[in-house]
């Protein structure tokens, strides 16, 4: 077992609310932008729920565009280092769609990226989150480059009680 779920009907089932997790993403981020932060955007090409495999790492596999990645290691080579997350979640087709913001509050920058797993298909790793009261999420290439961010909260990253809503959900992390 590689670790990972099978993910193909997740990603076809997704794309069609994937403009409008996009676009929550850009209104978040023009939210961002009104008070004064440094903003950044990534824009996933597949995202994938991990679970403990034998190296233990679990969370959700974000694959990024090259030139993304590459702003993402500047940006954080330049000294940004997050200490808060938001996370907005929402439920449509079995699907968990949520926008996670990274914060560096003292700097005032942000980096978003939109996220989604099948409910189902990711019951396993929502489990090891909870029993390891942490999730990951790994920013990465297709030539395996990745920046992995820890959240302190993965109830956050549970589905929504409500189905089909738009209610956002938040907490704070510390960075490891």
């Amino acid at each position: 077992m590689d670790g990972s779920t099978p993910n193909a009907t997740a990603h076809s089932r997704a794309m069609p609310h994937w403009e409008s997790v996009i676009a929550d993403m850009e209104a978040t981020t023009a939210e961002y932008d009104d008070d004064g932060w440094e903003t950044m955007e990534l824009h996933p090409g597949d995202v994938t729920p991990l679970w403990s495999d034998e190296d233990g790492e679990f969370g959700l596999d974000v694959l990024v565009p090259d030139n993304e990645f590459e702003a993402l290691e500047e940006l954080m080579d330049g000294g940004v280092s997050f200490d808060a997350f938001e996370v907005y979640r929402a439920l449509a087709d079995g699907l968990v769609f949520a926008v996670i913001v990274m914060e560096d509050r003292e700097d005032e920058t942000a980096v978003l990226y939109p996220v989604y797993y099948d409910v189902q298909g990711a019951e396993e790793m929502l489990a090891d989150a909870m029993d390891a009261g942490t999730m990951y999420s790994f920013v990465r290439t297709l030539s395996e480059d990745r920046i992995r961010f820890t959240h302190d909260d993965p109830s956050l990253f549970q589905p929504p009680e409500e189905p089909e809503t738009e209610d956002a959900e938040s907490a704070e992390e510390t960075d490891e």
